[in-house]
């Protein structure tokens, strides 16, 4: 790989405090797992103060989706979206009258966006990491939009009623008739359209149709590991054309095929970036340490610890990754746009200008 030279000799927690970041891609997981041993404020008391703690400034927060876990392991994907939806709300009101651990918000449009770091406050973009709980309807597209989820990814790893996903690749099929209208109806509300997880078919298909930039979330290069969930030349450079961005993938099966570090994820920076440009980097990450045990329905053993890279573990981890890009010869400019600025002018492109009435 290619380095780069930098003079920056700033230390990177003093670089991570300085800009804003924003973490592409968590998951509900914790909350429900939180929540299923009694604890009544999960949110407020433990897993947000933690991002705020260690640097997060905006967080897109996958609320529901289609994998089992996101039901809360019953299979009922609209009622259990609405239920995690319900305890957010519920938390975030009383995290702003009380003295929590910190106040957290809704992005709604590109005015709620952070535009500088905030003590104690996290900003949290409400995403859907696939559309079963549209139940096949736009009309829960347009409530789910009414409750404030901004962001959806049409499929996760199956198949539902927008498409197909990465583990149905032998059929070929792509985007359905209802995921082009799930599309269209998404542009016209200034909704994120989060290709993750997609195959190839529905990947361009989506492409044809968005008339707004599109994201990868969080995805790595096949380019360094060929692995079903990542990313080949072709649709970065797609990606890169359309003005979206690539949210880097911290998931150690998707980076490389042994024992995985931090510094093998680093590869993978560097060949997005060598190949379209920093500019369409981003942190997208999809952490898993405290999720708690996964089901065997969404391709996981509850009865081993997940699977985590070597420093680079969870969202504390990030002052290594910053020493990383710095030993790689990013500049803190650079590195500024990978923490979140391109994120941030990829979402203001998206949202609309103000809450819709």
């Amino acid at each position: 790989m290619m380095q780069r030279q930098s003079t920056d000799t700033e230390p990177p927690e003093t670089i991570l405090r300085r800009h804003v970041v924003v973490e592409g891609h968590r998951d509900v997981y914790e909350q429900v797992h939180r929540l299923s041993l009694g604890e009544t404020a999960p949110l407020a008391q433990a897993i947000f103060p933690r991002l705020v703690r260690d640097g997060i400034d905006l967080t897109v927060y996958a609320i529901g989706g289609d994998s089992y876990a996101h039901s809360q392991n019953t299979g009922r994907f609209l009622e259990t979206t609405l239920e995690n939806i319900d305890h957010f709300l519920q938390e975030m009101a009383r995290s702003n009258t009380t003295q929590s651990g910190c106040r957290f918000s809704l992005v709604l449009s590109r005015e709620d966006l952070p535009r500088e770091v905030r003590p104690r406050h996290l900003a949290v973009l409400l995403h859907l990491e696939g559309g079963k709980p549209l139940q096949g309807g736009i009309a829960q597209l347009r409530n789910f939009h009414r409750l404030g989820v901004r962001s959806l990814q049409p499929t996760w790893n199956l198949r539902n009623e927008l498409g197909d996903g990465v583990w149905e690749n032998r059929t070929k099929g792509g985007l359905t008739r209802f995921g082009v209208e799930v599309i269209a109806e998404m542009n016209r509300l200034g909704m994120v359209v989060d290709l993750s997880h997609m195959n190839r078919e529905g990947f361009y298909q989506t492409l044809e149709v968005a008339t707004a930039p599109v994201i990868v979330s969080h995805a790595n290069a096949c380019g360094v590991h060929d692995h079903i969930r990542n990313l080949d030349d072709a649709q970065l450079k797609a990606i890169a054309d359309q003005g979206g961005l690539v949210g880097i993938l911290a998931l150690p099966f998707t980076v490389a095929s042994r024992e995985v570090a931090i510094e093998q994820m680093l590869q993978h920076i560097d060949y997005i970036v060598e190949r379209v440009g920093v500019a369409h980097m981003a942190l997208g990450m999809d952490f898993v340490k405290y999720d708690g045990p996964r089901s065997i329905r969404d391709g996981h053993d509850p009865q081993k610890a997940p699977p985590l890279i070597r420093g680079f573990e969870e969202i504390e981890d990030l002052p290594n990754l910053i020493d990383g890009l710095q030993r790689h010869g990013y500049r803190e400019a650079d590195i500024a746009m990978i923490l979140g600025g391109n994120y941030l002018r990829v979402l203001a492109t998206i949202l609309p200008e103000r809450p819709p009435r």
